[in-house]
């Protein structure tokens, strides 16, 4: 990290140290730490929500969107092989805070007198068309990922949580609901209905303006 106005307090340091305990290859490059939390629900839509210290973080500290690198820096994989950047699911939802509030696999706590640094969450809704599916690092990316899951109706992380370096692929993780892509909302129904009335209306007026063209000519002396 870099230094204590950085860290993330007791929980993290723990968290670290089972990092040096696995011998893991994370602290040849002294990368920081993001929490990536996969909630899954009963519906065919998941949540990943990943929080950073953007401060305590040099290349995202430095980047120009901080929330774009986030979106670059995870892929989802599916069974087919397809994979997308979190940045190619959608505009994330955002939100500052200090202090982690939903439970972390390790404890996140801060130590007595140390400033709180401010948090950055982005969050990604999505629909899978697949399952299950893998979280991915890819290998330009300098931070180690602390990758958990939570069941439907729970806050509590789901057993096997995950440690993860750039290259690093997570273990497969079930969706509790079939995925569903062609199962769409009334809001989805409302604008293809709404687009399709459009170039129908559209339609229907050229049509009528080319008769009226070829009507006028038909009837000149």
């Amino acid at each position: 990290m870099n230094g204590a106005r950085h860290r993330l307090g007791a929980g993290w340091i723990t968290a670290l140290a089972l990092f040096v305990a696995l011998g893991h290859s994370a602290f040849a490059h002294n990368a920081d730490v993001l929490l990536a939390r996969l909630r899954l629900e009963n519906t065919p839509e998941v949540r990943l929500e990943i929080t950073a210290d953007v401060q305590g973080t040099p290349w995202l500290r430095h980047a120009p969107n901080p929330v774009e690198v986030l979106g670059a820096g995870l892929r989802v994989v599916l069974p087919s092989g397809r994979s997308w950047n979190l940045s190619e699911l959608g505009k994330p939802k955002i939100t500052l805070h200090q202090g982690f509030a939903p439970p972390a696999p390790v404890p996140v706590t801060f130590e007595p007198g140390e400033p709180i640094p401010e948090l950055l969450t982005a969050t990604w809704t999505w629909r899978p068309s697949e399952t299950p599916l893998r979280i991915e690092v890819p290998l330009y990316n300098p931070n180690s990922v602390l990758l958990w899951s939570t069941a439907p109706g729970t806050e509590e992380p789901s057993a096997g949580w995950q440690i993860l370096v750039g290259g690093d692929r997570s273990r497969e993780v079930a969706l509790p609901v079939a995925p569903s892509p062609l199962a769409w909302n009334w809001k989805a129904y409302t604008a293809v209905s709404v687009a399709a009335l459009g170039l129908l209306l559209q339609a229907t007026l050229i049509v009528v303006r080319i008769r009226k063209h070829f009507g006028k000519r038909v009837v000149q002396p």
